[in-house]
Protein backbone atom coordinates (compact mmCIF):
# COMPACT_ATOMS: atom_id res chain seq x y z
CA UNK A 1 0.00 0.00 0.00
CA UNK A 2 1.34 3.46 -0.84
CA UNK A 3 0.51 6.57 1.11
CA UNK A 4 1.81 10.08 0.53
CA UNK A 5 3.16 12.46 1.80
CA UNK A 6 5.21 9.87 3.52
CA UNK A 7 5.37 6.87 1.04
CA UNK A 8 4.04 4.99 4.11
CA UNK A 9 2.87 1.57 5.03
CA UNK A 10 -0.31 2.45 6.84
CA UNK A 11 -2.66 5.38 7.36
CA UNK A 12 -0.42 7.04 9.90
CA UNK A 13 -0.01 10.80 10.55
CA UNK A 14 1.96 12.62 7.84
CA UNK A 15 5.49 13.67 8.69
CA UNK A 16 6.26 17.23 9.66
CA UNK A 17 9.12 17.58 7.21
CA UNK A 18 8.37 18.98 3.75
CA UNK A 19 8.76 15.64 2.06
CA UNK A 20 7.21 13.23 -0.28
CA UNK A 21 7.63 9.79 1.14
CA UNK A 22 6.50 6.37 0.10
CA UNK A 23 6.10 3.33 2.22
CA UNK A 24 4.87 0.06 0.84
CA UNK A 25 3.93 -3.21 2.44
CA UNK A 26 5.07 -6.14 0.35
CA UNK A 27 2.25 -8.51 -0.43
CA UNK A 28 -0.51 -5.94 0.17
CA UNK A 29 -3.13 -5.97 -2.57
CA UNK A 30 -4.71 -2.60 -1.88
CA UNK A 31 -3.15 0.66 -2.93
CA UNK A 32 -4.34 4.15 -2.19
CA UNK A 33 -2.84 7.63 -2.23
CA UNK A 34 -3.21 10.64 -0.01
CA UNK A 35 -1.50 13.89 -0.97
CA UNK A 36 -0.88 17.31 0.48
CA UNK A 37 -0.53 20.18 -1.96
CA UNK A 38 2.56 22.34 -2.16
CA UNK A 39 2.51 25.61 -4.08
CA UNK A 40 5.19 26.60 -6.54
CA UNK A 41 6.57 25.08 -9.70
CA UNK A 42 9.99 23.49 -9.90
CA UNK A 43 12.27 24.29 -12.79
CA UNK A 44 12.03 21.90 -15.75
CA UNK A 45 13.73 18.59 -15.03
CA UNK A 46 16.12 19.18 -17.93
CA UNK A 47 17.41 22.45 -16.47
CA UNK A 48 21.07 22.18 -15.39
CA UNK A 49 21.84 21.94 -11.70
CA UNK A 50 25.04 21.71 -9.72
CA UNK A 51 24.15 18.35 -8.21
CA UNK A 52 21.46 16.27 -9.87
CA UNK A 53 22.30 12.58 -9.77
CA UNK A 54 24.36 10.20 -7.67
CA UNK A 55 27.60 10.53 -9.68
CA UNK A 56 27.78 14.26 -8.96
CA UNK A 57 26.46 13.72 -5.44
CA UNK A 58 29.27 11.33 -4.56
CA UNK A 59 31.88 13.99 -5.32
CA UNK A 60 29.85 16.75 -3.69
CA UNK A 61 29.35 14.83 -0.45
CA UNK A 62 33.08 14.37 -0.10
CA UNK A 63 33.13 18.00 1.02
CA UNK A 64 29.63 18.37 2.44
CA UNK A 65 30.26 15.46 4.81
CA UNK A 66 32.65 17.68 6.75
CA UNK A 67 29.82 19.93 7.94
CA UNK A 68 26.76 17.81 7.13
CA UNK A 69 25.73 17.06 10.71
CA UNK A 70 26.16 20.72 11.65
CA UNK A 71 24.51 22.54 8.74
CA UNK A 72 22.05 20.12 7.15
CA UNK A 73 20.44 18.06 9.89
CA UNK A 74 19.58 20.70 12.51
CA UNK A 75 17.63 23.13 10.26
CA UNK A 76 16.29 20.75 7.62
CA UNK A 77 16.10 17.25 9.11
CA UNK A 78 15.75 17.12 12.88
CA UNK A 79 14.76 14.60 15.54
CA UNK A 80 10.98 15.30 15.62
CA UNK A 81 10.89 15.03 11.81
CA UNK A 82 12.82 11.77 11.98
CA UNK A 83 10.47 10.30 14.56
CA UNK A 84 7.41 11.21 12.51
CA UNK A 85 9.00 9.86 9.32
CA UNK A 86 9.84 6.52 10.91
CA UNK A 87 6.46 6.03 12.58
CA UNK A 88 4.82 4.36 9.52
CA UNK A 89 7.67 1.83 9.37
CA UNK A 90 6.45 0.30 12.65
CA UNK A 91 9.93 -0.66 13.78
CA UNK A 92 10.25 -3.31 16.49
CA UNK A 93 12.93 -5.41 18.17
CA UNK A 94 14.05 -8.47 16.25
CA UNK A 95 13.48 -6.98 12.81
CA UNK A 96 16.17 -6.88 10.13
CA UNK A 97 16.44 -3.34 8.75
CA UNK A 98 18.27 -1.92 5.73
CA UNK A 99 18.79 1.85 5.84
CA UNK A 100 19.67 2.77 2.25
CA UNK A 101 21.36 6.05 1.38
CA UNK A 102 21.80 6.57 5.10
CA UNK A 103 24.76 8.96 4.84
CA UNK A 104 26.12 9.99 8.23
CA UNK A 105 23.56 7.80 9.98
CA UNK A 106 21.03 10.34 11.21
CA UNK A 107 18.03 8.19 10.27
CA UNK A 108 19.88 5.12 11.50
CA UNK A 109 20.18 6.73 14.93
CA UNK A 110 16.40 6.72 15.12
CA UNK A 111 16.18 3.15 13.88
CA UNK A 112 18.51 1.75 16.56
CA UNK A 113 16.27 3.23 19.24
CA UNK A 114 13.72 0.57 18.28
CA UNK A 115 15.80 -2.20 16.69
CA UNK A 116 18.97 -3.88 17.93
CA UNK A 117 22.03 -2.34 16.19
CA UNK A 118 23.29 -5.77 15.10
CA UNK A 119 20.08 -6.18 13.07
CA UNK A 120 20.57 -2.90 11.19
CA UNK A 121 22.59 -2.29 8.02
CA UNK A 122 23.45 1.23 6.85
CA UNK A 123 24.32 1.57 3.15
CA UNK A 124 25.53 4.64 1.28
CA UNK A 125 27.61 5.35 -1.82
CA UNK A 126 29.74 8.01 -0.10
CA UNK A 127 32.73 6.69 1.88
CA UNK A 128 33.10 10.13 3.46
CA UNK A 129 29.54 10.16 4.78
CA UNK A 130 29.99 6.61 6.05
CA UNK A 131 33.18 7.60 7.88
CA UNK A 132 31.08 10.06 9.88
CA UNK A 133 28.56 7.31 10.65
CA UNK A 134 31.27 4.91 11.82
CA UNK A 135 32.54 7.54 14.25
CA UNK A 136 29.20 7.69 16.11
CA UNK A 137 29.27 5.50 19.23
CA UNK A 138 25.47 5.11 19.11
CA UNK A 139 25.86 3.17 15.86
CA UNK A 140 28.29 0.63 17.28
CA UNK A 141 27.17 -2.80 16.14
CA UNK A 142 25.45 -1.51 13.00
CA UNK A 143 26.77 -3.02 9.76
CA UNK A 144 27.98 -0.14 7.59
CA UNK A 145 28.61 -0.81 3.91
CA UNK A 146 29.36 1.19 0.79
CA UNK A 147 26.95 0.40 -2.02
CA UNK A 148 24.43 1.47 -4.64
CA UNK A 149 20.73 1.95 -3.87
CA UNK A 150 19.86 0.82 -7.39
CA UNK A 151 21.85 -2.41 -7.06
CA UNK A 152 21.67 -3.51 -3.44
CA UNK A 153 24.23 -6.07 -2.25
CA UNK A 154 21.59 -7.91 -0.21
CA UNK A 155 19.85 -11.25 -0.61
CA UNK A 156 16.28 -11.43 -1.88
CA UNK A 157 13.64 -11.68 0.86
CA UNK A 158 16.17 -10.85 3.58
CA UNK A 159 14.79 -7.76 5.36
CA UNK A 160 11.73 -6.94 7.46
CA UNK A 161 12.11 -3.20 6.95
CA UNK A 162 13.68 -0.98 4.29
CA UNK A 163 14.20 2.72 5.03
CA UNK A 164 15.68 5.52 2.94
CA UNK A 165 15.68 9.26 3.62
CA UNK A 166 17.02 11.99 1.33
CA UNK A 167 18.41 9.58 -1.23
CA UNK A 168 15.78 8.88 -3.88
CA UNK A 169 16.19 12.32 -5.45
CA UNK A 170 19.73 11.33 -6.50
CA UNK A 171 18.75 8.08 -8.20
CA UNK A 172 18.93 8.26 -12.02
CA UNK A 173 16.39 5.41 -12.16
CA UNK A 174 14.22 5.69 -9.03
CA UNK A 175 11.91 2.90 -10.19
CA UNK A 176 14.91 0.59 -10.22
CA UNK A 177 15.76 1.54 -6.64
CA UNK A 178 12.17 0.94 -5.54
CA UNK A 179 12.19 -2.45 -7.26
CA UNK A 180 15.35 -3.27 -5.31
CA UNK A 181 13.59 -2.36 -2.09
CA UNK A 182 10.78 -4.74 -3.00
CA UNK A 183 13.25 -7.47 -3.90
CA UNK A 184 15.12 -7.47 -0.60
CA UNK A 185 12.00 -7.29 1.57
CA UNK A 186 10.45 -10.42 2.97
CA UNK A 187 6.76 -10.98 2.18
CA UNK A 188 4.87 -8.66 4.51
CA UNK A 189 7.92 -6.39 4.91
CA UNK A 190 7.67 -2.60 4.80
CA UNK A 191 9.62 -0.03 2.78
CA UNK A 192 9.65 3.61 3.86
CA UNK A 193 11.21 6.18 1.49
CA UNK A 194 11.44 9.86 2.38
CA UNK A 195 12.50 12.49 -0.14
CA UNK A 196 12.47 16.30 -0.28
CA UNK A 197 9.96 18.24 -2.32
CA UNK A 198 10.32 21.63 -3.96
CA UNK A 199 10.16 24.32 -1.23
CA UNK A 200 7.78 27.26 -0.94
CA UNK A 201 10.20 29.88 0.48
CA UNK A 202 11.71 31.97 -2.33
CA UNK A 203 15.31 31.81 -1.09
CA UNK A 204 15.08 28.06 -0.58
CA UNK A 205 13.79 27.73 -4.14
CA UNK A 206 16.82 29.56 -5.51
CA UNK A 207 19.19 27.35 -3.53
CA UNK A 208 17.39 24.20 -4.66
CA UNK A 209 17.51 25.26 -8.30
CA UNK A 210 21.25 25.86 -8.08
CA UNK A 211 21.99 22.78 -6.01
CA UNK A 212 20.04 19.86 -7.43
CA UNK A 213 16.70 18.48 -8.56
CA UNK A 214 13.91 18.69 -5.99
CA UNK A 215 10.75 17.09 -7.42
CA UNK A 216 7.21 18.23 -6.75
CA UNK A 217 5.03 15.83 -4.79
CA UNK A 218 3.05 14.87 -7.86
CA UNK A 219 6.32 13.92 -9.60
CA UNK A 220 7.00 11.31 -6.94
Amino acid sequence: RCVAPTMAAAARPPIARATACTCSTRGAAARRTRTRAYKGEARPAAAPRFVQHKAEAKSFYRWLSIVYDLLVNPPHWNVPMREAALAPAALAPGQTVYDVGGGTGFLTLGIVQAVEPQNVTLLDQSPHQLAKARAKPELEGVTIVEGDAEELPFETDSADRYTSAGSIEYWPEPQRGICEAYRVLKPGGVACLIGPVYPTFWLSRIMCDIWMLFPREDEY
